[in-house]
């Protein structure tokens, strides 16, 4: 069981999502992440809030759709820095806790729900994006709108 948790998350770490040409993660890169994927939210009439954590787990940025749900400010933040902490998708967590894995939940970052995608360029990781208002795999395309 554990092998087949540790293969599945060195699996995603290796599909991780790329930001294209993206060399630093400041203001600017941040804020054209968040509208491609509020674009993406706006095409679809979902009512998103967007975040865009540093390698470091901080907030950089936030965008919140207007109707946004308020529970979907702190989801779309944590599910940022999950996935900027363990440098993989939030999906590989809920695909874990799914196959009943349920100890991940006890561990400090962890988000077991989609939207949360790492972001990197190239070999150089440099943060963290989070989806949140929409059903989890939608919150998950958008955010996967963003990085593209």
């Amino acid at each position: 069981m554990i092998k087949l948790f540790l293969t599945t998350l060195l699996f995603t770490a290796n599909t991780l999502f790329a930001a294209d040409k993206l060399t630093e993660l400041n203001l600017d890169a941040a804020k054209k992440i968040a509208d491609k994927a509020a674009a993406c939210g706006v095409k679809n009439k979902w009512k998103l809030s967007i975040a865009i954590v540093n390698s470091e787990g901080n907030l950089i940025y936030f965008q919140r759709g207007d109707g946004s749900y308020s529970g979907s400010i702190d989801a779309a933040i944590d599910k940022a820095k999950s996935a900027n902490a363990f440098q993989r998708p939030t999906k590989a967590f809920a695909d874990s806790i799914k196959e009943g894995r349920t100890g991940l939940l006890s561990v400090k970052n962890i988000v077991g729900i989609e939207g949360g995608l790492p972001i990197q360029s190239g070999e150089k990781h440099l943060g963290g994006i989070g989806v949140s208002g929409a059903r989890s795999v939608e919150d998950e395309q958008c955010a996967k709108a963003g990085l593209e």
